[in-house]
């Protein structure tokens, strides 16, 4: 079996996740193809690397290619795969060419995983990309996704159940839990962290903030532009907040984890988040909004769920969350992840030789 994870995208969250499931496969494991900025110290196997522009409208660019994706193509073509595997950046049209030259001149199964089977509000790109990765989706044989409460939209693309797999998210928190700081005290502190997007309901936080005043202290960790009134009320308050707006090191998380007593994700919507898996690593409780596969996460570590958009609720769940025993559950054993994937692939396999 010669399986081939063709994953445009793999910075930060699904980097680690791709990392943590590929360097547990079974033998033989898989092939991976993947941009050269990917490293993973821990996965021998063979790994293909293709150069890409290190400016983002040239990577839009070379994606939108239909020459160098048929370059590429012949990159993986020569691996002579049994299988195709879509590892997310279903949005790029050259994962649809991908998809379907794999189809129609390789004649072999495919299959795309899927980390937002719906699209984030407030994000114009994400809309796009939603857009041309239902092309790409519906193009492919089978599709995985991470959480269960999304198999009925599988079956309004056109999936049948056999052709559905979900196998959930998984982390390497290593890369995070490696740097310890047992000098840090732990604090009121809850933390946000992660990129700051529109959908991520910091203006929920903002409003919740005031019923935790005295009890809890705010941290907001993460890139992403926040508008100039959210700034404006996070400087306004410095007893209530502080910002770390940037990309942090894998070092600056855990010291910001190691501080903090609460996890909160206010989000307004989502499908699933490998915060939940960090913020457990550090025996962090989290408190989070009942959206998405982010709801089933948070109730599998012990967490606090509450309705979405409702400041006083959030911060309640904040207050309670505080103590609250974290359960790493059995279900996220990446070791157990990683051969489920194994067993898609060999079912895919399978179900393609009867089919023949």
């Amino acid at each position: 079996m010669c399986v081939v994870i063709a994953a445009p995208a793999v910075r930060a969250a699904m980097g680690y996740h791709l990392c943590c499931m590929i360097s547990r496969l079974p033998a033989p494991g898989a092939r991976l193809f993947v941009p050269e900025h990917f490293v993973c110290e821990d996965y021998n196997a063979q790994v293909t690397r293709y150069k890409l522009p290190r400016k983002g409208w040239g990577k839009s660019f070379v994606y939108c290619n239909p020459l160098w994706a048929w370059r590429r193509f012949r990159e993986i073509a020569a691996m002579r795969p049994d299988l195709l595997h879509l590892f997310n950046s279903e949005g790029y049209p050259s994962s649809y060419w991908w998809i379907r030259w794999a189809r129609t001149r390789l004649g072999i199964p495919t299959v795309v995983s899927v980390h937002d089977p719906e699209p984030h509000p407030g994000n114009p790109l994400s809309a796009l990309l939603h857009r041309t990765g239902l092309k790409t989706i519906r193009q492919s044989l089978h599709v995985h996704i991470f959480s269960e409460c999304f198999q009925p939209l599988c079956k309004q693309w056109g999936f049948r159940e056999e052709q559905i797999f979900v196998i959930p998210l998984c982390t390497d928190v290593s890369n995070f839990t490696q740097y310890r700081f047992p000098e840090v005290p732990k604090e009121n502190l809850a933390l946000f962290f992660g990129r700051l997007e529109a959908y991520k309901g910091i203006p929920v936080l903002l409003d919740a903030a005031p019923y935790v005043r005295g009890r809890l202290r705010i941290a907001i960790a993460g890139p992403g532009r926040l508008p100039p009134s959210i700034l404006q009320r996070i400087h306004a308050a410095p007893d209530l907040f502080e910002l770390h707006n940037r990309f942090l090191h894998e070092s600056e998380v855990s010291r910001l984890f190691h501080r903090a007593s609460v996890c909160v994700m206010p989000y307004v919507q989502a499908t699933q988040s490998s915060v939940p898996w960090v913020a457990t690593a550090f025996g962090v409780p989290v408190v989070a909004t009942a959206t998405g596969g982010l709801a089933a996460q948070v109730e599998q570590c012990n967490g606090i769920l509450v309705p979405p958009n409702n400041p006083q609720a959030l911060a309640e769940g904040m207050l309670q969350a505080v103590g609250r025993h974290v359960v790493f559950p059995e279900a996220w054993d990446p070791c157990l992840i990683a051969s489920q994937y194994q067993q898609m692939y060999q079912q895919i396999l399978n179900s393609c030789e009867v089919a023949r």
